[in-house]
């Protein structure tokens, strides 16, 4: 079992479930079964509200979520692979909507998610652009 936070098993258990939704499209109550089945352990241990949420959300607002970080980008959105897009989509929608996660943790749960589910250098892309994201929509709690 792992020592991760159960809010931090949600974040990595709803990468997993947007991830399996970007290729096969299934209801959210579908992807969630999977995720039971196959890391029951995980799902026991995260915070169910948290996982169904940042589900939802990011399923109804992928691109409005996306299109939040293309100011800073030096590239196409579509050229992002997708987990990164997803974790990106995460992100953006915890700083939107999850107001009581101070905004460093936020950035910080995505470069640790794109340690675990990113390329070797995803973690720094994945931090400039939250960290980026961060400052625009919570001034107040990041330093410029």
């Amino acid at each position: 079992m792992s020592k991760k936070s159960p809010r931090h098993l949600s974040r990595s258990l709803a990468v997993q479930a947007l991830y399996n939704y970007r290729i096969n499209a299934m209801p959210v109550i579908d992807l969630e079964k999977v995720l039971n089945d196959f890391e029951h352990d995980l799902y026991e241990h995260a915070n169910y509200e948290l996982m169904h949420s940042l589900i939802e959300k990011s399923i109804s607002q992928f691109d409005e979520m996306l299109n939040y970080y293309q100011p800073y980008l030096q590239r196409e959105i579509n050229a992002i692979n997708m987990i990164e897009q997803i974790i990106l989509v995460i992100a953006a929608i915890e700083l939107t909507s999850n107001l009581s996660v101070p905004a460093p943790v936020i950035i910080n749960e995505a470069i640790e998610l794109s340690k675990l589910y990113g390329g070797p250098e995803s973690h720094k892309f994945i931090n400039n652009l939250v960290d980026k994201l961060a400052k625009q929509l919570r001034s107040n709690e990041v330093r410029h």
